[in-house]
C-alpha cells in the first residue's frame, strides 16, 4: 500500500487543476474506484465524485459514515526541483489536496477488501472547489450528504509533528465573511482640496477605526479578525477622486461575535462618512460558517488515532485556526469532525515550496480505516456534550 499511495500522490501533485477545472483529477479518481468494483457517481456538484462501500450483512439498515477529500489546487507557480513537481504553469498543490485525495483512494482500496467487516456503510466524497469555497455546498445540494449519519475529514498540518494527529471538540476553523465599502465623496482638483469631500481621507479613517472593532468591541478571550485587504481610489496625481473603495475579510468562531462584527463595520463606515459629509454603501457577505467538531465524533476519531499512532502522538490541545474550510457545510447536514494530520516543519501551505510529506499518508489511511471498522457506536463514558481527552 505504501509505494502505491506515494505513486498516486505524486501523480496528482504533478497534474494539479484549479477549482472547478478538476476534470482530469475527477476522471482519475472515478477510474480508480471502478477498478475496485465500486460504482462512482460523477459530476456531483461540479466535478465531484462519490461512491459507497456497503456494510456487511446486517439485520438493520446500517449507519452511513462519510469521508471527504478535496481535489483542487491553487494558482501558485511551484518552485523547487521535485521530480514530481507541477507540470501545469502557475498551478500547484500548495494545500495538500493531492495528499488528501491519495489517502481517500487508499482507504477505498482497503475497505472494499474488508467490506464484510464494516459495521457501517462508508460514503466516499471527493470534492471539487474547496479553495473557492463553492464545492461543498454544491455537493450537499446535489445529494452527497443524503442519508449520512456522520462525516469525517482530515487536513495536512505543518504545525504538528510528522505523523501526529490533532483533533478537538468545538470550533476548529473560522467563519469567513467579506465586506465591501464604497465611500462617495466629491471630487476636485488636488490643488483645491477645500472644494472636495475627499473619499481617500475618509476611507483611511474607516480603515483605522475598524482596527478598534476587535480590540475594543469584543471579549479579548474570543478570537476575531478584521482585515482590510484592498484599497482602491484615484486615477491621477492631481485629481481628488469622488469615490474610494475598501474591502476585506472577517474571521470569527462565535455566531454572536460574527453578528456583532457585521453591525460594527456598518456603523463605523456610516459614522465616519456622516462626520465628513460623505455617504457610503456597505455590502457585508456571509461566507463559510465555522467548522465545529462534534464531541462524540471527535472521541471516535481519537480512539482510531490512538490505535494508529499511540496516545502520545494524539493531541486535543489545539488552538482553532482562523482559516476557513467549506467542510463546515457538510456539518450543517450531519455531525462530524475534521482532524489534523501532522506533516512536520516543512514549508507552510499556500506557498510555492509546500509539499505533502509522503510519510504521513499511511497514518491518514490507517486512521480512517480504523474509524470505519470501529463504526459509529458511541464509546462508553462520554455524553454527547462532553469533550474528549487524549
Amino acid at each position: 500500500m505504501g509505494p502505491q499511495l506515494v505513486e498516486t500522490r505524486h501523480y496528482l501533485h504533478s497534474r494539479p487543476e484549479l477549482s472547478d477545472h478538476e476534470e482530469r483529477t475527477s476522471a482519475f479518481v472515478a477510474e480508480r474506484l471502478r477498478r475496485l468494483g465500486l460504482e462512482p457517481s460523477v459530476n456531483v456538484g461540479g466535478h465531484g465524485v462519490t461512491a459507497q462501500i456497503q456494510a456487511g450483512a446486517s439485520s438493520e439498515p446500517p449507519p452511513v459514515l462519510a469521508l471527504r477529500a478535496d481535489m483542487d489546487a491553487l494558482p501558485i507557480q511551484e518552485e523547487g526541483d521535485l521530480p514530481y513537481r507541477s507540470q501545469t504553469p502557475g498551478v500547484m498543490h500548495a494545500c495538500g489536496h493531492d495528499g488528501h485525495t491519495a489517502i481517500l483512494l487508499g482507504v477505498a482500496e482497503i475497505l472494499t477488501a474488508l467490506r464484510d467487516r464494516l459495521p457501517c456503510t462508508v460514503r466516499l466524497i471527493f470534492q471539487p472547489a474547496e479553495e473557492t469555497v463553492g464545492g461543498a455546498r454544491r455537493m450537499c445540494e446535489a445529494g452527497a450528504m443524503d442519508g449520512v449519519s456522520a462525516i469525517v475529514s482530515l487536513h495536512g498540518w505543518v504545525h504538528l509533528p510528522l505523523g501526529h494527529i490533532g483533533v478537538k471538540a468545538g470550533p476548529a476553523m473560522a467563519a469567513a465573511d467579506t465586506f465591501d465599502i464604497t465611500v462617495q465623496g466629491r471630487g476636485a482638483h488636488a490643488a483645491y482640496p477645500h472644494l472636495a469631500v475627499d473619499p481617500i481621507v475618509i476611507a483611511s479613517r474607516i480603515v483605522l477605526t475598524l482596527q478598534s472593532a476587535v480590540s475594543r468591541e469584543t471579549d479579548p478571550l474570543e478570537p476575531a479578525v478584521v482585515t482590510v485587504a484592498r484599497f482602491d481610489a484615484g486615477t491621477a496625481y492631481n485629481i481628488i477622486p469622488a469615490e474610494a473603495r475598501i474591502a476585506g475579510t472577517v474571521r470569527t468562531l462565535d455566531s454572536g461575535i460574527r453578528t456583532a462584527m457585521q453591525s460594527a463595520i456598518t456603523r463605523i463606515a456610516e459614522g465616519e462618512c456622516a462626520a465628513a459629509a460623505a455617504t457610503c454603501r456597505v455590502t457585508y457577505t456571509r461566507g463559510t460558517p465555522p467548522v465545529v467538531n462534534d464531541a462524540g465524533i471527535v472521541q471516535l476519531v481519537c480512539a482510531a488515532a490512538q490505535a494508529t499512532v499511540g496516545a502520545d502522538a494524539v493531541s486535543d490541545l489545539l488552538k482553532p485556526s482562523m482559516g476557513a474550510e467549506d467542510f463546515a457545510y457538510y456539518l450543517e447536514r450531519a455531525p462530524g469532525a475534521m482532524f489534523r494530520l501532522g506533516l512536520g516543519n516543512g514549508a507552510p501551505g499556500h506557498t510555492s515550496r509546500f509539499d505533502f510529506d509522503d510519510r504521513a499518508l499511511t497514518v491518514g489511511v490507517e486512521t480512517f480505516c480504523r474509524l470505519c471498522l470501529a463504526g459509529l457506536t458511541p464509546l462508553p463514558g462520554l455524553g454527547a456534550s462532553e469533550a474528549p481527552s487524549s
